[in-house]
């Protein structure tokens, strides 16, 4: 194998004064080099960090390269290593760590990391954190105050993760949140987000968040499962875009899915979601131009929550069992990143939840062929002066409703043929009367817990 890259050189004498400042000769440390001589794996004292700064190399020639047990151990079962520096692989260089290359299971001592600006391929191995001390996984408390290791990507490109596990990894620090795609290229960071990665039949649990990205885009994270992660499954945030979210298993962790902060054209499609506590999934914070569909969300607070975030597409999702309800159209009090606004919800199936869509200081959004069965309160429920438009809705005993905060919602019925409409009042039915929503569409402004129940 060739090994071409030439950077980062240093001097002979200056890296034998690194290595007596940290207890290791030179000579117990021999360097990969190309074929003038230039090194291209090296560890810097200071840093504790092995670095890889080469066009390819694998990690067959890191442990061919670092023969220091305080670097990196080869543990006694076949395949086990435990790293005890950071590993950096620079800017345009290639690193393959695969289990055809001899490691299986990857232990991280410390806070230590796996941080990533070139590319790397990870295929057939378990990462994890490691305390040496109780020779077992590092858990995290539910702060995230626990220092581990993690592993970051910085404006990396063409990363694919294959057939991997990641577990017990990140903290509640920036860049080290677990899987950790860092940096948005302006000024506070010098330099752009990581791009052009796959993740693909994976398994990460009981990580801080188990991915995260800032600015990332073009990213494939399919056919994985996620589960028991503390803060966060799969959250990418702060202008990621062209995401594509699929056939994902994402059970019991706080939140499923979420994208928060600028997000745009993010696909999350064919997820099977459920036990999760907050959230199924969550459109957060000018979450703009994307789609959730033929997603199963089963078993949280609230199915799916679209917040301050506007056109975007929910539909043929299945949606069950939400403690709350089964799709949350929100707003803050005082919103500051966007609104919930001209969002099309349609052909969603919500069942068994006390309320089937929420739509909570939210307006203008589309409604459109919702079927609902088993809810226990209302199927519409509007609070705080919102508005919704219902479209092609074959309406049974529909019961719509406003929240009692003495505020002025309303709700639009078109294009749903003639219906029959039953007013309430504190005394029970006010009037019935019909209207053919085909030719004039019917509006009924709810006040101070007015219901209204429609039928076909």
């Amino acid at each position: 194998m060739m090994i071409i890259r030439k950077r980062y050189f240093i001097p002979i004498t200056t890296a034998v004064l690194f290595f007596s400042m940290a207890g290791i000769s030179y000579q117990q440390l021999p360097f990969l080099e190309d074929d003038e001589g230039v090194r291209c794996i090296y560890y810097e004292a200071a840093e504790n960090t092995i670095t890889i700064d080469c066009d390819y190399a694998s990690f067959g020639d890191l442990i061919n390269t670092i023969h220091n047990r305080s670097l990196l151990e080869k543990l006694q079962k076949d395949g086990e290593y435990l790293l005890k520096a950071n590993l950096r692989i620079a800017d345009g260089s290639s690193f393959d760590m695969t289990s055809s290359d001899g490691v299986q299971y990857l232990k991280i001592a410390g806070a230590n990391g796996i941080i990533v600006h070139g590319r790397i391929l990870i295929e057939g191995v378990k990462i994890t954190s490691w305390n040496t001390s109780s020779n077992d996984v590092v858990q995290q408390d539910g702060s995230g105050s626990v220092g581990r290791g993690y592993i970051q990507f910085v404006a990396g490109e063409g990363s694919e993760i294959i057939n991997s596990e990641f577990a017990y990894l990140g903290y509640n620090e920036m860049g080290r949140r677990g899987f950790d795609l860092f940096g948005e290229g302006d000024s506070r960071f010098g330099y752009g987000p990581t791009h052009d990665m796959e993740i693909r039949n994976s398994k990460f649990h009981h990580m801080w968040r188990a991915f995260y990205s800032t600015g990332g885009y073009n990213i494939t994270i399919d056919g994985n499962e996620y589960h028991h992660n503390l803060n966060y499954a799969i959250d990418p945030h702060s202008k990621s875009r062209d995401i594509d979210i699929t056939n994902n298993w994402v059970h019991h962790n706080n939140i499923g899915i979420i994208c928060s902060v600028d997000c745009t054209n993010i696909l999350i499609e064919g997820n099977r979601v459920e036990n999760n506590i907050r959230a199924g999934i969550f459109f957060s914070r000018n979450m703009t131009d994307s789609i959730a569909r033929d997603n199963q969300v089963k078993n949280a607070t609230s199915g799916i929550i679209i917040s301050e975030s506007s056109n975007n597409q929910i539909h043929n999702n299945t949606i069950e069992a939400a403690t709350s309800e089964g799709i949350l159209l929100f707003n803050p009090f005082e919103p500051d990143d966007g609104f919930t606004v001209n969002n099309l919800v349609y052909n969603n199936t919500i069942s068994s939840s006390p309320t089937g869509i929420n739509a909570t200081r939210s307006y203008d959004n589309i409604l459109e062929n919702i079927m609902f069965s088993n809810i226990t309160s209302s199927q519409y429920l509007l609070t705080r002066n919102s508005s919704i438009i219902i479209v092609d809705r074959d309406f049974d005993n529909a019961l719509i409703t406003e929240g009692g905060s003495a505020t002025d919602n309303l709700v639009e019925i078109v294009n749903s043929g003639t219906i029959e409409v039953a007013e309430m009042n504190d005394q029970g039915i006010a009037n019935r009367n019909l209207y053919n929503t085909d030719q004039e569409p019917y509006r009924k402004r709810l006040t101070n817990g007015d219901n209204i129940i429609v039928n076909s």
